[in-house]
Formats: C-alpha cells, structure tokens, sequence
C-alpha cells in the first residue's frame, strides 16, 4: 500500500467515509456520490490537493457529469478511463 493510499485511507475515516472512498475498486471519490466501484470502470483525475499526483477514481456517472460541467466552462477534460 502507498504512502498516499494510507493517507488517504486515514484521512476518509476521519471525515466519516468508507476508507476506500477515491481508491480503486473502492467507492466513488465524489461525496455526494459514494458509487462503489468494484466491476466497474473507473475513471480517475489526479489528485492535487495532496501533490502527490496520485489517481482518485470516479464512477462513470460522476466522470459524465464532470465532464459536462468542463465543457460547459470550456475547461480542459479531467477525467481518464482507466484502460
């Protein structure tokens, strides 16, 4: 397990989260949202609130609506399929 990955395990506890909110095969990274991910795909931003660069996974629901609101405001695309 990463360093980021135990951070971020910790950290989702805290707030009262299921441990593996934004981690793969865990639940969607969005609070709102909290889909879970296993036998799903995955879609993933890069996480630089921790500069680390690491993955946050998102369901596919939340990765659509993400990128509607981008193209929307003409901002650059955030979310990855994870292949």
């Amino acid at each position: 397990m990463s360093m980021f990955e135990r951070a971020k395990r910790r950290r989702n506890l805290q707030e009262g989260y299921p441990e593996d909110k934004g981690l793969k095969d865990g639940h969607c990274n969005r609070s709102g949202c909290l889909a879970p991910l296993e036998g799903q795909p995955h879609w993933w931003m890069t996480d630089h609130e921790t500069f680390t660069d690491a993955r946050l996974y998102y369901c596919q629901t939340c990765a659509n609506q993400f990128t509607a609101w981008g193209k929307h405001i003409k901002a650059p695309i955030r979310c990855t399929l994870e292949s």
